[in-house]
């Protein structure tokens, strides 16, 4: 099968990175780290496993991370190589094993790509899995499959950028008939949007700042709106077509980030700015939740410098070395800080669920079915496997094609 495919060869991995020389090559020669290449279609790994046809693979920041050579060291022993990268998916299934029960070939299905417990027929579950928190798995390098988190950075189950791909019957969730493709594509970051919110959730009538208006924070406002739909959302965007997209998904204000944008972001957020002998301000009261859908270093500086004392900030973008950052603020204000990943059971006060048929990916499905969570407008551009140069280049570079969501398309997309 045709697939884009990441191997590893540490020489070239540490030479490239050292010398900063990433390009369009990485998708071309016989050393490059990515390639779009022939690969042997993914077998089922056991009875409970099923294979599936792609339909939209989306390309997501942190694939690119991949691509790019960009992806922090510390995650490769959660990765094994050569994989077929892609996570974002919906495809129908093509073959299942004897086990498999409640589908059949030719059923349209989404996947929780998290390979933990279940999956690698690990018995009994971690505690982690077992309270549904299957994210903080502690065997995503045991039982029967190669080490990987997730389906799309894991050894011979294929990933949404090729064109099949396998899943244990347990990641499997059917979309609905009146589901689009591209709305049923977007189930995987949505689902990582609505764990954060759940575990972090405002009260209603606070307010709440999501730096960065790409994909993840396009769906943290329509997880807020959904979940929280009295919260003051604010949303940092750096280009109008993310700020047009931010307020029809229902974000009160949008602060552009360009030029002197500190002044605006302070009136919004009720933050009283104090100049330092030298380098930027720093705000007294502000925003009482921030999302961090970016992952640089200023989203991290911007949240811990408009956020009031005692708030509460959440990282979901990626970051990995966050250069000349001025952590201050986080004492100062004595101020939580947390990270979160991917989907599972949701530990708020009020809000905790146990077991897989009750985590944030099954819930994403069916706000996104019942409507409320119109976000399939998300996916703007569709390209086939054969144009990956433009598909990536596309998904870079989001203010020139006004890009949020790319994603590689197999078949006719179903509308």
């Amino acid at each position: 099968m045709k697939a884009i495919a990441f191997a590893a060869p540490i020489p070239t991995y540490l030479t490239t990175l050292v010398a900063g020389r990433i390009s369009e090559s990485l998708l071309v020669g016989p050393h490059a780290c990515t390639r779009h290449i022939e690969v042997a279609t993914p077998e089922l790994p056991g009875d409970a496993w099923v294979r599936i046809r792609t339909r939209l693979g989306g390309i997501c920041g942190s694939d690119l991370g991949i691509v790019a050579l960009e992806a922090s060291p510390s995650t490769s022993p959660l990765s094994s190589f050569p994989f077929v990268i892609g996570h974002e998916n919906v495809g129908d299934i093509d073959a299942l094993g004897s086990a498999v029960r409640g589908f059949g070939v030719g059923d349209r299905v989404t996947v929780n790509p998290l390979l933990c417990c279940e999956p690698r027929a690990v018995s009994p579950p971690c505690a982690a899995c077992a309270a549904g928190h299957h994210s903080r798995c502690a065997h995503f390098t045991d039982g029967i499959l190669a080490p990987g988190m997730f389906i799309g950075t894991t050894k011979g189950l294929g990933g949404s950028w090729g064109e099949y791909f396998v899943a244990h019957e347990s990641q499997l969730v059917k979309v609905d008939d009146g589901v689009s493709d591209a709305g049923a594509v977007l189930t995987e970051p949505f689902a990582c949007c609505l764990h954060a919110v759940r575990n972090n959730t405002p009260e209603p009538g606070q307010k709440v700042l999501v730096i960065g208006a790409g994909t993840m924070g396009l769906l943290m406002v329509a997880a807020l709106r959904a979940l929280v739909p009295t919260a003051r959302v604010t949303t940092l965007a750096r280009h109008p077509f993310q700020a047009r997209h931010a307020t029809e998904l229902g974000a009160d204000t949008t602060v552009m980030a360009r030029g002197a944008y500190l002044g605006a972001l302070a009136e919004v957020a009720g933050t009283r700015l104090l100049q330092p002998i030298m380098g930027r301000p720093i705000g007294v009261g502000g925003f009482d939740v921030v999302y961090v859908c970016i992952g640089g270093s200023r989203g991290v500086e911007d949240a811990m410098r408009f956020a009031r004392a005692g708030a509460t900030i959440v990282l979901l973008g990626n970051a990995t070395t966050l250069r000349g950052l001025d952590w201050t603020p986080l004492w100062l204000k004595e101020l939580t800080f947390r990270g979160t990943l991917a989907y599972g059971g949701h530990t708020h006060a009020g809000h905790t669920h146990g077991g897989a048929s009750a985590n944030a990916f099954v819930e994403a499905a069916a706000m996104i079915a019942d409507g409320r969570a119109p976000i399939a407008g998300l996916v703007t551009h569709q390209f086939p496997l054969a144009n990956s140069r433009e598909a990536l280049a596309t998904a870079r570079a989001k203010g020139v094609g006004e890009s949020v969501k790319v994603a590689f398309t197999f078949v006719q997309s179903r509308v």
